[in-house]
């Protein structure tokens, strides 16, 4: 991790990337030492971005939300945000989660949009 920063830092101070350049945020333009970044890297390193999967979507029993958002069992009680992802994917979930929102909203709209829950 710590390599990674310096060629992070590399690529970054190249000319290539001059008039991308901005100033540096993390770990810090004070941060410079092998173990000033190993520091850092202890102090931020984390094993999760984002939780998915605590309210997974889908059609089988181990599912809490339908394929309309709905929870299961509730009326009237939706959950729209990346929880519902039923697995974690490999990549960020930002996009997803704003699909997932805009695929809620026109549920919401136009219920006859939304598919039947199971």
């Amino acid at each position: 991790l710590r390599e990674g920063v310096k060629l992070g830092r590399m690529l970054g101070n190249s000319d290539e990337w001059s008039k991308y350049k901005g100033e540096e945020v993390f770990p810090g333009v004070d941060v410079q030492t092998d173990d000033q970044i190993d520091e850092y890297i202890r102090n931020s390193l984390h094993t999760a971005n984002a939780i998915t999967g605590t309210c997974k979507m889908g059609t089988g029993d181990d599912a809490v939300v339908g394929p309309d958002l709905c929870v299961k069992g509730v009326n009237g009680v939706r959950v729209v945000d990346a929880s519902v992802i039923p697995v974690i994917p490999g990549g960020q979930i930002g996009t997803p989660t704003v699909m997932i929102a805009e695929r809620a909203a026109a549920f919401i709209k136009d219920p006859s949009l939304a598919p039947q829950s199971v």
